[in-house]
């Protein structure tokens, strides 16, 4: 983030200027002189735009369903977003308060939280910023501590399994589309195996 609280960040046509450094749609063109450290803090900027990004249009969409009615078909011409992608955005930015997002956490890793009630997306996120877990080791962690609890357990009846799966679902046909199955790397194919194994196993007994 940019620590100076005192640069004028002016919206200019389609661009946004921010201290000399004008972010275009396609160029960022840098006026004047800078220090090193503020050059620094800029970089800092851009990489944490792409993780906002999902943010910014979640929240834009919320406010689009809650304000005018409109779902996705506007949205995604405007945005030349997937509607896969738009309705994950959405999914997150409601599910998840702007008081349970945790700076210093991704985007991905509030996804995961985001079908839990607001107290265990609370006590997840803190776990996994505390312990500077990766998504997957919150993913795994969240997994492993769902399968110690018992069915009378307040933790499961405050999980949504539904929505959980739902998430996966959409996540499982949005990679499929980026890439299809069949060209998967081999190591790839088997971790997801083994990650849907209980689940199969689950579904065989129903």
């Amino acid at each position: 983030m940019i620590k100076d609280n005192n640069l004028p960040v002016v919206a200019v046509s389609n661009a946004i200027q921010l201290d000399g450094f004008k972010f275009k749609s396609m160029e960022l063109t840098i006026e004047g002189e800078h220090k090193i450290e503020k050059w620094l803090e800029v970089g800092t900027l851009l990489t944490g735009m792409e993780s906002s990004l999902n943010w910014w249009i979640g929240d834009w969409l919320v406010f689009g369903e809650h304000t005018y009615g409109q779902k996705y078909s506007q949205a995604e011409s405007v945005t030349q977003h997937r509607q896969d992608y738009l309705k994950a955005c959405n999914f997150v930015s409601h599910k998840v308060p702007a008081q349970n997002r945790v700076q210093g956490l991704s985007w991905s890793h509030h996804r995961e939280v985001a079908a839990l009630s607001i107290g265990d997306q609370k006590k997840w996120l803190k776990q996994a910023i505390d312990a500077d877990w990766t998504v997957s080791e919150l993913r795994i962690n969240m997994r492993m501590s769902i399968a110690e609890y018992g069915a009378g357990d307040e933790h499961v009846r405050s999980f949504n399994f539904v929505s959980w799966t739902q998430e996966g679902v959409r996540w499982l046909r949005q990679e499929i589309r980026k890439t299809p199955v069949e060209n998967w790397s081999a190591d790839r194919r088997d971790l997801i195996k083994k990650d849907l194994e209980p689940i199969v196993e689950f579904y065989g007994k129903l």
